[in-house]
């Protein structure tokens, strides 16, 4: 994004911010205006028509309390009451947003109505208009613009020392009709703001152009730089000194850049022609050590802000599992075996967090004789009940004398394990598991062959890779893990794959020495 275009969008936004502002203020401030009007406005109405009807129930009662008959006769007066049906129809009509004026008895029918089709039917309750006034300006805002529900002003008349209203009056007013009045005015709000956010757009992109002018000759210097040509002319003068001071100190700059792009394409020169003489052999090794050299770097930038928020929740799982050992301990004797399986798995995790933070250091590893066929046999101990629950059957086929082998047990384990767990979950409907120790030339071999539906092609060269991952739910940690941990015992590892057979991951370690074997 070129700056010219920052400086832009950065006025645009603050333009649209403001105008938005003072847009919600004014919308807030119209709104409000036309609710107070309507609300004035239908108050007023409620209460002539409660003027008028004080006067026609004062004629006819003579100015005393009425009777419970008596009552029943003014019903009957106000529904047939011309007088009373004329003054609701012409008050309505002298309000802009009034839609509907009724006379309810106090048992909730209409009597008289400017609707006539009302008369008769229940007085139906509508929301508050003065509650709506009193609101915030987004919920007024939606209701006038968006309603379509009729909002009441309700008044009642009663009898001294009767709790119960004799007669209720309720003037409807209408969202409707408040849009339609109040329509106008917004529109003429919406096309003052735009012509001003327009304005100020036209203001901010002539004052950039103003602003950025004198930078174009810099902008074309820089370019020639970047791609090696020589700065024909001189810098041009300029009003400012300090435009013309840069301009002097870019093509100084260009000149030096010129000279460090020819040393280094000579040195990239001579570097192909070192590597040319260099045999296949020792070029595809060279290529391999880089690559091993990049991919370690890569596992090195693991943090240890990921292994501190691993440790702190591990030592409290370990904390409380001693805790719930010593209460269950006499009431479940048959519950240490489960105890310790899970007390090793964390002094492993505890190990393996460890890990993690010495990636920076170099790594201690307690190197011990190791029986590789009874160490993945005790692995399987672990991956049997979740792999039988996935209809994966897993095979170990031992060698026909020990395989052992210098190794940390927790660290080989843990790379070992991360295998075959992939292996696992990758086999979604079921499969079967092969994993055979084997011993050669000095070397033992440890395959691990499933089959699932292969690795692709693309894939094989970056699995191995920190945080390369196919799995939705991945961390693409696992393998690299394995990577490092085998090669810090002085192995390799490889994998091969064939899509819709399966994959096998190949594992070569150096023997423990003869006179250490058994």
């Amino acid at each position: 994004m070129t700056l010219r275009v920052r400086l832009l969008s950065v006025t645009a936004a603050m333009v649209a911010i403001v105008a938005a502002t003072l847009t919600g203020l004014s919308l807030s401030s119209i709104t409000e205006a036309s609710l107070e009007t309507a609300a004035s406005s239908s108050e007023g109405a409620a209460g002539e028509i409660q003027s008028f009807l004080l006067r026609r129930l004062g004629s006819a009662s003579g100015g005393s309390a009425p009777s419970t008959p008596a009552r029943a006769s003014w019903d009957r007066l106000l529904a047939d009451d011309t007088d009373l049906a004329a003054i609701l129809e012409q008050t309505m009509a002298q309000s802009r947003a009034i839609v509907e004026i009724n006379v309810a008895n106090r048992a909730g029918i209409t009597l008289a109505s400017s609707n006539p089709r009302r008369r008769f039917l229940p007085l139906a309750r509508r929301p508050d208009l003065r509650v709506l006034r009193d609101h915030g300006a987004l919920l007024r805002l939606q209701a006038l613009l968006a309603g379509h529900e009729d909002y009441e002003t309700r008044v009642s008349l009663g009898v001294k020392g009767d709790p119960a209203p004799l007669l209720v009056v309720q003037v409807l007013v209408s969202p409707v009709l408040l849009r339609a009045a109040t329509l106008p005015r917004l529109r003429d709000l919406a096309i003052a703001s735009a012509a001003a956010f327009i304005l100020a757009l036209g203001l901010a992109f002539f004052s950039a152009n103003l602003a950025l002018r004198p930078l174009a000759r810099i902008a074309h210097l820089i370019d020639d730089i970047a791609v090696g040509k020589p700065i024909q002319q001189p810098p041009g003068r300029h009003d400012s000194p300090e435009l013309a001071l840069i301009e002097s100190k870019l093509s100084l700059l260009g000149e030096q850049f010129r000279g460090a792009r020819a040393d280094a394409s000579q040195l990239r020169t001579d570097l192909d022609g070192a590597l040319q003489q260099l045999d296949a052999g020792s070029r595809a090794s060279l290529e391999a050590q880089i690559a091993l050299a990049r991919r370690l770097t890569a596992i090195n930038s693991l943090t240890r802000g990921v292994a501190h928020e691993i440790k702190n929740p591990l030592n409290s799982i370990a904390l409380r599992l001693e805790m719930l050992r010593d209460r269950i301990a006499e009431d479940s004797p048959g519950a240490e075996d489960e105890f310790a399986i899970l007390t090793e798995e964390i002094v492993r995790l505890d190990r393996v967090v460890r890990t993690f933070l010495d990636f920076n250091r170099p790594v201690e590893l307690n190197l011990a004789d190791l029986d590789i066929s009874a160490d993945i046999a005790r692995m399987l101990d672990l991956l049997e009940p979740d792999a039988r629950f996935r209809g994966i059957t897993v095979h170990l086929h031992h060698p026909a004398q020990p395989a052992i082998v210098k190794a940390d047990a927790g660290l080989l384990r843990q790379a070992l394990l991360n295998i075959a767990v992939n292996a696992i979950e990758a086999m979604e409907h079921g499969g079967r598991l092969d994993i055979h120790v084997t011993r050669d030339a000095g070397l033992c071999g440890i395959q691990l062959a499933d089959t699932g539906p292969g690795i692709p092609p693309a894939h094989l060269e970056r699995i191995f890779e920190l945080y390369f991952t196919t799995k939705t739910s991945g961390t693409g940690i696992g393998l690299a893990m394995a990577f490092r941990a085998v090669h810090l015992h002085g192995g390799t590892i490889g994998v091969e794959s064939e899509m819709g057979k399966g994959t096998v991951f190949e594992v070569k370690l150096p023997l423990a020495a003869p006179e250490r074997l058994p």
